[in-house]
């Protein structure tokens, strides 16, 4: 017995010193060089929940790769550029001039990628951005890429999903025009959902001075729409939502991407106020994780944070950052050149991302998944996943 049980101890202890082999990872020695990496994003102002969700993210990653395969390190250059395009543009300047960083991560919506865009040849440096899901601003300039799925993808995985798994005919619209990312989302998610017979009762700009928003719930309601597409901001969702609960009127509800990370950051509002709606995000928090998402998801919890405390944002600069160094160690021999690093962007072909595959192709967009969610006080549950 005493011999059987020695067996099994040593039978296990090969077995541990086996496995831990497989997970042993060469320590990677530090050279002491640094690499400057730009980063734009709202550090202040009504946007500032943001930027700082994606430096969290990105401080999460770096404790998981803090060098390159040759020791070299990343550091941070912030600037703050309150989501206002004219500092986005000066932003821009400083870093490139002054700092000489060898990349641009924006955290900005598209607005200021949009402006940056439109005068980043002149700067000669590769820009990153995580959040803007404009399709223009790929648009502007070989060296701007874009890391989240564009909204053409987006309104039309909308559009699509409501006609034809919904089976709802008729919709109506509030958007903000004045923000470029919403007016596309809008007009986009319109123009699909006609392709497919259906009927858009109403489209309202709440940008229009003097609005009152239980009449034009009210107005929208006696046409019957069996759901509201709402490509707007926090604050005009909760408005909307107490008309709504005013008029004990319950349609259902699609928001845009990203909403719900700035929703979830703030006090002022309870979160059950969206239960039941439904959003489009790259992630979901029941989402099945890849090895990279498995790895930062313990390093998390090592950390003493809740994964509800996660959002979409600080995931977008995790796994982003996982494949910044990527493309950072296959440009170490050619110095971190701004070509090579652009050309390692664009030739990014299924990258392991934390639940599921990211690749780019020649003009900077990414192809990657989408899901539809439904959010349940804070939580998306998937309803489904779409490539």
């Amino acid at each position: 017995m005493k011999k059987s049980y020695l067996y099994l101890l040593l039978l296990f202890f090969c077995m541990l010193f086996g496995f831990m082999q497989i997970e042993h990872k060469p320590i990677i020695k530090p050279s002491g060089q640094v690499i400057k990496v730009g980063i734009i994003g709202p550090f202040s102002g009504v946007n500032k929940n943001r930027g700082e969700q994606g430096i969290i993210g990105f401080n999460i990653a770096q404790q998981l790769m803090p060098y390159l395969k040759n020791g070299d390190s990343i550091e941070w250059i912030l600037e703050d550029d309150q989501d206002i395009p004219e500092q986005s543009i000066r932003a821009l300047k400083t870093l490139t001039e002054t700092h000489k960083v060898v990349i641009i991560i924006m955290l900005s919506a598209s607005d200021s990628v949009l402006a940056v865009a439109k005068v980043a040849d002149q700067y000669k440096t590769p820009i990153f951005t995580l959040f803007a899901t404009h399709p223009g601003v790929t648009q502007y300039s070989s060296l701007v890429n874009q890391f989240s799925f564009d909204d053409t993808f987006q309104a039309t995985v909308a559009a699509l999903y409501i006609r034809d798994e919904l089976l709802i005919d008729k919709v109506a619209i509030l958007l903000q025009r004045d923000k470029a990312h919403f007016a596309y989302l809008a007009d986009e998610f319109s123009r699909q959902f006609k392709a497919t017979e259906g009927v858009i009762t109403d489209s309202y700009d709440l940008n229009t001075q003097g609005l009152d928003y239980l009449q034009i719930l009210q107005s929208i309601k006696n046409k019957e729409p069996e759901l509201l597409y709402l490509p707007i901001d926090m604050e005009n969702i909760f408005k909307v939502k107490a008309a709504l609960s005013t008029l004990d009127w319950s349609p259902q509800i699609m928001l845009s991407d990203g909403v719900l990370a700035s929703i979830k950051a703030q006090e002022k509002y309870a979160l059950d106020d969206i239960n039941g709606m439904m959003t489009i995000d790259a992630f979901t928090f029941d989402m099945k994780l890849n090895r990279l998402g498995k790895q930062l998801a313990k390093l998390i919890e090592a950390e003493g944070i809740s994964r509800h405390n996660i959002g979409t944002n600080s995931t977008l600069a995790m796994e982003s950052y996982a494949l910044l160094v990527n493309v950072m160690n296959r440009c170490i021999a050619q110095k971190y050149t701004p070509l090579c690093i652009n050309n390692s962007i664009r030739s990014t072909l299924k990258f392991e991302g934390i639940n599921g595959f990211i690749s780019f192709d020649q003009t900077g967009k990414v192809q990657r998944s989408l899901n539809i969610n439904k959010i349940y006080d804070g939580v998306t549950k998937l309803i489904v996943r779409v490539y």
